[in-house]
């Protein structure tokens, strides 16, 4: 694993959002392959601290279930509501009503917050270098990185993001999210870590800071020469 430390402090108290997220690597075992539900993330959360997800005068008793579909259903970025909450800004993804997957963005999320164990840590950075190889080798980004003319057509950035018409706007948002999240996710790794990459334990690059930000640097030239295509399938992503 890499060296270097989070930089949040000791003891520091985990925001509900990343409580929420501490929680799913709980449920799933930090398994971006298993779903839980909304219920079993409430159960996880309240019980590491009954008194943020507890009902109202009776929090050591029983959860609130409201306050877990507030936190799941509300996020913010730079001050605006975004559609969708935590899956709309890319940290989880939903499979049906009420049932979820953590991603690589939400399970770095999750490894930020003081109390993440170590393991939480490792995984997180290994999830994230599998969602980055999978940008980076992509065969649209690679033709862009030869011409950066290209794509010329919005099928081919469609094939990238895994949409086209027909696919259900909040599909579409979330799919577009979960690239800006695990790039951002990536970046404020190797920013915490004082950083240029983030190596495994024996040595083997898991990922580096020029590849996130040329990757960075593609997906806003995509979402700026296909507004007009993003805008027609309501796919457009604060």
């Amino acid at each position: 694993m890499s060296s270097g430390r989070s930089s949040n402090p000791k003891g520091a108290r985990a925001t509900l959002r990343q409580q929420v997220l501490l929680a799913a690597v709980e449920c799933s075992g930090g398994d971006l392959d298993k779903s839980f539900t909304a219920e079993d993330l409430l159960l996880a959360a309240w019980k590491r601290d009954p008194l943020s997800w507890g009902l109202r005068g009776h929090e050591k008793e029983h959860p609130d279930s409201e306050k877990i579909y507030v936190t799941i259903d509300r996020a913010q970025v730079k001050g605006r509501n975004v559609r969708g909450g935590l899956v709309g800004i890319g940290l989880l993804d939903k499979v049906r009503e009420r049932t979820y997957r953590l991603t690589p963005a939400g399970l770095a999320t999750a490894s930020t917050a003081a109390e993440a164990e170590p393991e939480t840590r490792a995984k997180a950075e290994r999830a994230l270098a599998d969602a980055i190889e999978r940008i980076i080798s992509h065969p649209v980004f690679r033709a862009w990185v030869a011409d950066p003319a290209a794509p010329k057509y919005f099928r081919d950035a469609g094939h990238f993001w895994g949409i086209a018409p027909g696919t259900p706007p909040s599909a579409s948002r979330s799919r577009i999210a979960h690239i800006d999240s695990t790039l951002e996710a990536a970046l404020t790794l190797l920013d915490e870590r004082g950083a240029d990459e983030i190596s495994a334990r024996h040595g083997r690059m898991l990922f580096e800071r020029r590849d996130i930000e040329r990757a960075r640097e593609f997906h806003e030239v995509l979402r700026k020469r296909f507004a007009k295509d993003l805008s027609l399938l309501q796919a457009n992503v604060p």
